[in-house]
């Protein structure tokens, strides 16, 4: 049973929400790893029960992607609106992290927490001279004003492009978090600056004397803001998470609701994950998830399909491919796409055929566009006393010769052969999505040529239909499917990790690496960038720039 015997009749129950755990994006099947659509299914069934009174929302040091943050906020709002109480627990915390806990009627940080309010800011770290330092040139094949993929290698600072586009996006989404602040916390205009501008950093005790919190302390003042919450103390509890870290113990596990009925008779909605680089083989694995996505399609059971995309683009053919199985899937049945913290460049392109596109406030989406770079020896060879001699026939035969790199530079002519190239993927980007959001190619145009939008911006851009999170896909999609409200679903994850997979999730989370580790992730990112984009020298690719593409939340 779910609930303990001497709390099975109480109505004054509370459930602790502990996600200390990380909640990781896709299917983990570990104990310790919930997925997002677990938690979120686990706050419909409290929000539902009636022996639930309200929620400890436990974050302690939990920290994931603002896009899931706002989504949790939303579940959280939703599960208040039927008059349940919620309780947050803070331990470090920054602007994205304080703002889904503002949802709770009163707040509690531990008495050693930290917390930073120091608002949004988008950097590009740049290599332009750290590679003529090294001997490596790179050739820029930029046609599109916005598409600022490579600009990493070629440049020392932001272009114009860049400065209008992310700040646009850094606008949006500060504006939304702003306002949700000080709505919650009652802020006025000159208090939030304040607390933005000057102060910035806080401990428990400066929180309080600030009224950014509540309480100070740990279980003790939970219980002290529960009984103010309550009128009442509250005795009964449930946990949902780990109980190392529970603020309430080792109480009675609350669990996700069932699946539906009678199983041979529910109808299924399935929920595909599509994470990382739009690669064939890696990342989101097209090959292996468009016949995933084609299988779907063909089972009299399932009734709907909603994709989850995380990814910043890359490969043209992957992004095509998983296209192709969107749109023959979708007309089989609905196909609801949930955009997650990106789907840009050809992630957009693997989601624009969806039967209905749904994205966050936070989402990086759009970036209609391609771009390709040319890295070459300009003195490396030289450096480290390599020499190259060639014979060929061909005049362009020797373009792949070299150590590690090409030895030469494209010539203007070769560049203008690319040049005929990128325009006519462009134009088959821009045909495709013109024709999958039934849209005019003027119109497409327009907000195309490599540009980023927020999930506000993109809907005002006719790019998505809805502003939402994973759950309002699903809702989407079983209206879509014509399933009736009272009618029990079954939910399945898709793709079924493999038990290696499965084993390397466990020892990556049982290593505890740091969310964030400064410059040492920066350093990994970059060698992880230099490789994906020599691996693929010369390639023609919607893709957006692989580091320093998100916004960091301090």
């Amino acid at each position: 049973m779910d609930i303990c015997m001497n709390s099975l009749f109480s109505n004054n129950m509370y459930l602790e929400l502990n996600l200390n755990a990380p909640v990781m994006q896709g299917i983990f099947p570990l104990a310790r790893q919930k997925s997002p659509l677990e938690v979120f299914r686990v706050i419909e069934k409290a929000g539902k029960d009636n022996r639930i009174r309200g929620i400890i929302l436990n974050t302690g040091n939990f920290s994931c992607g603002m896009e899931y943050l706002w989504e949790l906020r939303n579940a959280l709002s939703k599960f208040k609106s039927s008059g349940k109480k919620i309780c947050a627990f803070l331990s470090d915390a920054n602007i994205d992290n304080y703002c889904m806990a503002s949802v709770a009627d009163k707040i509690v940080m531990d008495e050693q927490g930290t917390l930073s309010l120091l608002g949004y800011a988008w950097s590009r770290d740049y290599m332009r001279r750290s590679l003529e330092k090294l001997g490596i040139g790179v050739r820029e094949m930029r046609y599109f004003e916005y598409k600022s993929a490579a600009e990493k290698y070629t440049r020392d600072s932001m272009s114009e492009a860049d400065l209008k586009q992310y700040g646009e996006y850094l606008d949006d989404i500060f504006n939304l978090t702003r306002t949700a602040l000080m709505n919650a916390r009652n802020l006025t205009d000159e208090e939030f600056d304040l607390i933005l501008n000057r102060e910035f950093i806080y401990s428990a005790k400066s929180a309080k004397d600030r009224g950014l919190i509540d309480y100070i302390g740990g279980k003790a003042a939970v219980t002290e803001a529960l009984k103010e919450i309550e009128g009442e103390e509250v005795k009964h509890f449930v946990l949902y998470g780990e109980t190392v870290s529970s603020l309430t113990g080792d109480q009675a596990n609350y669990n996700p609701p069932k699946t539906g009925g009678l199983l041979k008779k529910s109808p299924e909605i399935a929920v595909v994950y599509a994470n990382g680089q739009t690669d064939l083989e890696k990342g989101i694995a097209a090959w292996s998830l468009s016949q995933t996505l084609r299988e779907l399609a063909e089972k009299r059971r399932v009734k709907a399909i909603v994709i989850r995309i995380n990814s910043p683009g890359g490969s043209a053919d992957a992004a095509d491919l998983f296209a192709e199985a969107v749109r023959y899937a979708k007309q089989k049945k609905p196909v609801v796409v949930s955009m997650g913290q990106a789907a840009a460049s050809g992630g957009y392109w693997a989601a624009m055929n969806a039967s209905h596109i749904t994205a966050t406030p936070y989402t990086i989406t759009g970036s209609i566009g391609v771009i390709a770079s040319w890295f070459y020896d300009n003195g490396l060879g030289s450096k480290l006393g390599f020499s190259i001699d060639t014979i060929q026939r061909g005049l362009h035969s020797d373009l792949l010769t070299g150590f590690l790199i090409p030895h030469r530079d494209l010539t203007d002519e070769e560049e203008e052969r690319y040049k005929v190239y990128i325009m006519d993927m462009y134009g088959v980007f821009t045909a495709k999505a013109a024709a999958a959001r039934g849209m005019e190619i003027e119109k497409i145009e327009a907000v195309a040529q490599g540009r980023v939008f927020s999930g506000a911006g993109a809907l005002n851009a006719g790019l998505i239909d809805s502003i939402g999170g994973i759950c309002d896909a699903l809702d989407t999609a079983r209206e879509l499917a014509k399933i009736p409200q009272g009618r029990s679903v079954v939910y399945r994850e898709y793709p079924k990790p493999k038990f290696t997979e499965r084993l390397l999730s466990y020892f990556r989370h049982s290593l505890n690496f740091p969310a964030n580790s400064g410059g040492k992730t920066n350093a990994v990112k970059f060698f992880a960038d230099i490789r994906y984009r020599l691996e693929r020298n010369g390639q023609v690719m919607p893709v957006l720039p692989l580091s320093g593409s998100m916004p960091f939340t301090l």
